[in-house]
C-alpha cells in the first residue's frame, strides 16, 4: 500500500450491478493543458520538464502527487476575505499558478487531475461524502481523483486538508471506496465519475454557508514527507502555527505582523494584509 502525507485505510464498498460499471467503465474527460500551462504547473511544484517524458507509472504519479501536496497548499483565506471558490478551468490556473495560491479540495485535486491528463494518465474525478459524527455529510462535499494507467486503477487525493492518499485499488471489485485516515477524518466516495463543472454548487455552499466547516475559521496548511505545517485562526482568537511530524507536535501563537510573514515564509503566500475570520 502507497500512501503520501499520513496512512489511510481504504475499504471497498460492496459492488451492486447497477453502479458499478460507471466505475468500469469512466466517462473519459479529453481537458488536458496546454504547453505552456504544464511548464507553469511543474515550476510551480517544483519539478524538472523531463517529467512530461518520464514513463506513465507509478512512480510518476507518485512524484506529481507528493510535489503538488508539498508546494501548493490546502487553504480558505479567499473564503474569508467573501471571495467564493470558483472551479472553472480558467480560475483555478489563474489562482493556483499564476497568483501561486492554494485552495480546498475542488481546486487542488481539479489542478492535479488535468496535469496528470496531460502527462499520460486517465485521471477522472469522484464525489465523496465525508463522514461527519451525525454520519455521511452532503453528496458531493468532497471530490478525489481516480487514475487509471497500464490496467491499474489507483485513488488520488491531495486535497483533503493535509491527509493525502495514493493507492491502488480494484475498480472491477468496488462501487466506490470508504477512506479513514489515523486523525479519525473519513470520506465515502460515490461510484460516478464527473466533471469539475459539477463541483460548482458544493463550491459555493462551503464558501458561504455558516454550516460549512471552511467557514467556521481560517487554515492553511503544507504537507512534506511525514511532516505537516498549519497556519489557523477562529473568530476572535490568535492565528496559530502548527508543526506536526508523526505522533510529535508543536504549537505558537502569532500575532498579526507574525502570522502575516509566516504565510510568506512558510506558505508562500503574500498578501497585503492579513485576513481575519468573516462571520457568515
Amino acid at each position: 500500500m502507497d500512501f503520501i502525507g499520513v496512512e489511510a485505510v481504504l475499504r471497498s464498498t460492496p459492488q451492486t450491478p447497477s453502479v458499478a460499471p460507471q466505475m468500469r467503465h469512466m466517462r473519459r474527460d479529453a481537458d488536458v493543458m496546454s504547453s505552456a500551462e504544464m511548464h507553469s504547473y511543474l515550476r510551480r511544484v517544483a519539478l524538472p520538464d523531463d517529467s512530461l517524458t518520464s514513463p506513465v507509472d507509478a512512480s510518476l504519479l507518485r512524484r506529481i502527487a507528493d510535489a503538488q501536496l508539498s508546494r501548493i497548499p490546502f487553504e480558505n483565506l479567499d473564503i474569508h476575505r467573501k471571495r467564493p471558490v470558483e472551479v472553472s478551468v480558467a480560475a483555478i490556473e489563474e489562482k493556483l499558478l499564476r497568483r501561486e495560491r492554494g485552495g480546498i479540495c475542488y481546486e487542488l485535486n481539479g489542478l492535479l487531475a488535468r496535469a496528470l491528463r496531460t502527462v499520460g494518465f486517465d485521471a477522472q474525478l469522484v464525489g465523496a461524502a465525508v463522514v461527519t459524527p451525525n454520519g455521511p455529510g452532503l453528496p458531493l462535499g468532497h471530490v478525489a481523483i481516480v487514475v487509471g494507467f497500464a490496467g491499474e486503477t489507483w485513488l488520488v487525493d491531495v486535497g483533503f486538508g493535509g491527509d493525502a492518499i495514493v493507492h491502488q485499488v480494484d475498480a472491477g471489485a468496488v462501487a466506490g471506496w470508504d477512506v479513514r485516515f489515523p486523525s479519525g477524518a473519513s470520506y465515502l466516495t460515490d461510484a460516478t465519475t464527473r466533471p469539475l463543472a459539477d463541483f460548482a454548487a458544493m463550491a459555493w455552499w462551503h464558501s458561504t454557508s455558516p454550516l460549512a466547516r471552511f467557514t467556521s475559521g481560517i487554515v492553511c496548511s503544507l504537507t512534506e514527507g511525514s511532516v505537516r505545517k498549519t497556519l489557523s485562526c477562529r473568530p476572535d482568537e490568535q492565528y496559530q502555527l502548527a508543526v506536526t511530524d508523526g505522533a510529535l507536535r508543536s504549537a505558537r501563537d502569532l500575532d498579526g505582523d507574525e502570522a502575516l510573514a509566516v504565510l510568506a515564509a512558510e506558505f508562500g503566500i503574500r498578501l497585503p494584509e492579513l485576513p481575519r475570520p468573516a462571520r457568515f
